[in-house]
Formats: C-alpha cells, sequence, structure tokens
C-alpha cells in the first residue's frame, strides 16, 4: 500500500509515453495492452494525449520508468480515498 504523501501514478488503463532505455524512441500505450512506437518525444505525446482524451483516463511521461508525470487528465473527479 502507498503511503499518504506518495507521488501520483498511471493506474489502470492509463496512457503512457515511455522513452526506451536504448534508442531515443517513445512508446505510447494503454497500461495493459501493448504501445506503439514514434520517433520522437512531441508526437508520442500528442498521440497520448488523444487516447487518454478519449478513453477518459490520464496521460502520463516517464524518461527513467521510475518517475512518471501526469501531462494530461481527462479522468472524472473521483472522490478521495481516506
Amino acid at each position: 500500500m502507498l503511503a499518504a504523501n506518495s507521488p501520483p501514478m498511471p493506474r489502470l488503463e492509463d496512457v503512457v509515453v515511455s522513452k526506451c532505455p536504448a534508442n531515443t524512441t517513445y512508446e505510447v500505450g494503454v497500461l495493459g495492452a501493448a504501445g506503439v512506437v514514434y520517433c520522437n518525444r512531441d508526437s508520442a505525446v500528442a498521440e497520448a494525449d488523444q487516447l487518454a482524451k478519449g478513453n477518459h483516463v490520464d496521460a502520463w511521461l516517464t524518461e527513467d520508468h521510475v518517475h512518471f508525470l501526469r501531462i494530461k487528465s481527462y479522468r472524472a473527479n473521483e472522490p478521495q480515498s481516506r
């Protein structure tokens, strides 16, 4: 279980743009499904934005597969659990 002050993390069905470690390409994928590789970050982020918007989920970016930055949020507001 994550601590209350943990940074936000992608959830199942969120869209994630991740830098491929061996080169300069970026993969866009929905958590739990296969992804598509793009030649540059701008194209990957634009595609992630459209996917997240269409699926009403959040879009995230990671360069190191450890730290995640939410780049768009289309998820309906949900009550915070306590």
